[in-house]
């Protein structure tokens, strides 16, 4: 059975999928998807889309960028989501007109609704919102938000990028939409090998994760940040996921 390396490029991130694929699976572009349980398909559904997050923030953003935390005075709570993505999208676009006030880059953003527990005693919905921002001035970047409070920081990336963050503004998924995001960000770069690794390559390579050295002169510029081996229980078949980050020039 062939082994397959799909490596996925997001900003300085570099995360390396090996795995085994049947003749079958080579000759389709895309793998037939099966049919899970509500449950296990929700948290596959959680899990992507957490991982997607994470590659585009990677993508586009670095540590001069901003992500926002904007809250609400009990008088300005939205009473629905419909309102609430309103709210955000209001901020946009004076954020937008700021920046071509003052011929700043055209924004990029990816924004976040996360909901809290409603009270007993009101039937407003409890939300914040998390956006991640082109670089601009922070306390413009507060002011322009005027339904509450806003917190602005500057990114700051570690060995996993901005991993943390990703799994933070996404933590409690609800709503219609999970993100939303300007129209110009950029895809992280995938590509695939399928005659790089033997099996056994793959196997003697999943021996040793914590091998720095291997991995490193295998992907030359990056350094390991980690490495997960499995086997599968009913298949016997070995697994590596590699998450690299790129040396500093």
């Amino acid at each position: 059975m062939p082994y397959r390396e799909k490596k996925i490029y997001s900003g300085n991130m570099l995360e390396v999928e090996i795995y085994p694929i049947t003749l079958q699976d080579r000759k389709q572009k895309r793998k037939k998807k099966e049919k899970e349980s509500p449950l296990k398909q929700k948290n596959l559904n959680d899990k992507n889309a957490k991982k997607k997050l994470i590659r585009l923030i990677n993508t586009n953003f670095i540590d001069k960028d901003l992500v926002l935390h904007l809250t609400y005075t009990d008088k300005e709570l939205p009473k629905s989501e419909e309102a609430a993505r309103r709210d955000v999208a209001n901020y946009i676009r004076r954020v937008k007109r700021y920046r071509e006030k003052n011929g700043l880059d055209p924004l990029k953003y990816i924004a976040v609704i996360e909901y809290k527990e409603q009270t007993e005693n009101s039937k407003a919905i409890r939300i914040h919102h998390h956006i991640v921002i082109s670089e601009m001035d922070r306390d413009i970047a507060e002011q322009l938000w005027t339904k509450g409070r806003a917190n602005a920081d500057r990114l700051k990336g570690d060995e996993f990028g901005y991993e943390a963050l990703g799994r933070y503004i996404t933590k409690d998924p609800k709503g219609n939409k999970r993100w939303t995001q300007s129209k110009n960000l950029k895809q992280p770069k995938v590509k695939v090998n399928d005659f790089k690794f033997t099996k056994r390559e793959v196997i003697e390579m999943s021996k040793y994760p914590e091998d720095r050295a291997m991995y490193e002169k295998l992907y030359s510029g990056y350094i390991l940040s980690d490495c997960k081996a499995n086997v599968n229980e009913i298949t016997a078949e070995t697994y590596l996921y590699i998450k690299m980050r790129k040396l500093k020039p």
